[in-house]
């Protein structure tokens, strides 16, 4: 196996990707075949939704499924209802299907992990109903055909995944958390063992913090247990992050017992072994009263005892309200995103009831996806570069077969039996370094274009203009991320950097409840934690601009205490 796995590196794959594609390809292929055999109308759509929701973990794809079926279900529901109030009016059915995906796409920005991911999910099936449908005495049936074939896929995916997937890895997440926190009580001892925080890197443990954050999401896929157990690792990576931001904006003295209590402490983490954690952290809670840390390191241990308590029995005695896990939420990125959408889409649709041309409404259905589901991305826009160059393959091995295979076959079957073996070896530019970026979009635009019917008729026109009008879609999209609201890393930093300050004036100006301080403080300790994180990617003038803000944060915290 480690044979493969170099060979494999030496060319430029890598074997957890290649593992991962080749096994989605062969549920992919299994749920087609389902599909087919259920009588379902668009079998591609359930392999679609096998690539679509397989993930590497457990935890991730079965919540994951979860929220891909209840948004199909949600978006076939208000799709259908669209095209029945709408009727043949393409001006009308394009103006409803607009406003459902802008308020899609508004509510993706809000929100974070994979509820985001359904939000996105119930905008674009309304788009495949309401721009699918030829006649109104077709719709149900299809809404209905797009309902069975996604959770047939979900099924499909739901079912491989169980028994080839990776249980969720979250003690390799714990305990990295554990790691960083003995670190982190090694740099309180070395503050106090020479009674200053000169040359000690601060920041740089706060950017570990900081990437730690970012796995919480993964790691609390999948159940409630789950959700639970990430909670409390936000709150203990919070209280970290107040005890780092409090010796930076606080003078320490020389204390020797206190530095060693905090050395035998981290040791004790580093062992794994509850007891000397429970003695060392009530030592050093004694020795460090009357200290400038004392309420952050009160608050630590609170954190540590709730997580050992969850680890003896998977729940805490302390009340879950009792958890401020308050998320930075980009508002102004979000109004952005909507309004972007709104203007692409109407325009779309205005063209397309200009002109009448069918292919308009595929171009529409590429931006609906577009521009929901890369909407939330760092830089949307350099992404779509590789999605188009995905989609155009996609669309040229679709094309290819549609003239020169597909007319010479006469069974649904056989059909089908050509489309395997293309998703089957998809798997292999999943897995390589340089095609890994665009290979899911090659999956997805190659099986949106492969519809098979009994005694098909290549017509080029019209399958060539579908296919340009769907690779058109990641073109117009790249335009419209860089010139309307261009969006990237540096302009999110931008929002974020408004919302702290918004925040700052608000909080100067008002008085707070202990328990409205709890939320505040919440809120901005994981807005500073998205502040390091992009920083780490900008610069390091972004570093100092985090670093500047970690203290106005503090200050001013300290000041409502």
């Amino acid at each position: 196996m480690s044979q493969l796995k170099t060979s494999l590196a030496n060319y430029g794959f890598d074997y957890s990707r290649f593992r991962f594609g080749t096994r989605t390809g062969i549920a992919a292929c299994l749920a087609l075949l389902l599909a087919w055999v259920f009588g379902l109308e668009h079998p591609q759509w359930a392999a679609m939704t096998v690539w679509g929701v397989s993930q590497p973990t457990r935890g991730l794809l079965f919540e994951k499924a979860g929220y891909r079926s209840l948004g199909t279900l949600i978006g076939t529901s208000i799709g259908i209802g669209i095209v029945m109030v709408a009727g043949d009016a393409v001006l009308l059915k394009g103006i409803g299907l607009t406003l459902w995906v802008v308020l899609c796409v508004y509510g993706a920005n809000l929100l974070h992990g994979l509820i985001s991911y359904g939000a996105v999910l119930a905008g674009y099936s309304a788009s495949m109903v309401v721009l699918l449908s030829r006649a109104p005495d077709a719709l149900l049936p299809l809404g209905l055909d797009r309902l069975f074939t996604v959770l047939l896929g979900v099924l499909t995916a739901l079912i491989v995944g169980w028994f080839f997937t990776y249980k969720r890895a979250e003690q390799t997440l714990v305990n990295k958390v554990r790691r960083q926190t003995a670190e982190t009580l090694r740099t309180l001892a070395r503050a106090f063992d020479q009674g200053s925080i000169d040359k000690i890197p601060l920041h740089d443990q706060i950017t570990n913090l900081a990437h730690l954050e970012t796995q919480l999401a993964d790691h609390g896929a999948g159940s409630p247990s789950a959700h639970l157990s990430a909670k409390l690792l936000r709150r203990l990576l919070n209280a970290q992050l107040g005890l780092l931001a409090q010796l930076e904006t606080s003078s320490v003295q020389h204390r020797e017992n206190l530095a060693q209590a905090l050395r035998d402490t981290a040791q004790a983490f580093i062992d794994n072994e509850v007891r000397p954690i429970r003695k060392g952290l009530q030592t050093t809670l004694e020795l460090i009263q009357g200290s400038t840390l004392q309420l952050e390191f009160q608050e630590f241990s609170e954190a540590i005892e709730d997580r050992i308590q969850f680890r003896e029995s998977g729940s805490t005695a302390r009340s879950h309200h009792r958890f401020s896990v308050l998320l930075h939420r980009d508002w102004r990125g979000a109004q952005q995103a909507a309004l972007r959408t709104l203007a692409v889409m109407l325009l779309i649709s205005f063209a397309w009831f200009y002109t009448g041309w069918m292919q308009l409404a595929y171009l529409l259905l590429g931006a609906s996806v577009m521009l929901t589901l890369f909407s939330t991305m760092e830089n949307p826009a350099k992404t779509m570069y590789y999605v188009f160059l995905g989609q155009a393959a996609g669309a040229g091995v679709a094309l290819t077969i549609q003239a020169f295979i597909w007319p010479h076959i006469d069974s649904l079957l056989g059909m089908l039996a050509v489309v395997m073996p293309v998703i089957l070896v998809a798997g292999l530019p999943l897995s390589h370094n340089r095609t890994a970026p665009g290979a899911m979009d090659f999956n997805l635009v190659f099986l949106l274009l492969m519809q098979p019917s009994l005694h098909y008729h290549f017509e080029p026109y019209t399958a060539v203009g579908i296919a340009i009008a769907v690779v058109a879609a990641p073109l117009l999209a790249m335009a419209s991320f860089k010139l309307v609201f261009p969006t990237n890393l540096r302009s999110r930093q931008r929002h974020l950097l408004k919302a702290l300050e918004r925040e700052l004036e608000e909080l100067e100006a008002r008085r707070l409840t202990a328990q409205q301080l709890k939320r505040y403080r919440a809120r901005f300790y994981h807005r500073l934690f998205k502040l390091y994180q992009m920083a780490d990617k900008l610069g390091f003038n972004d570093k100092l601009t985090a670093a500047r803000y970690l203290i106005r944060v503090q200050q001013q915290l300290n000041q409502m205490q």
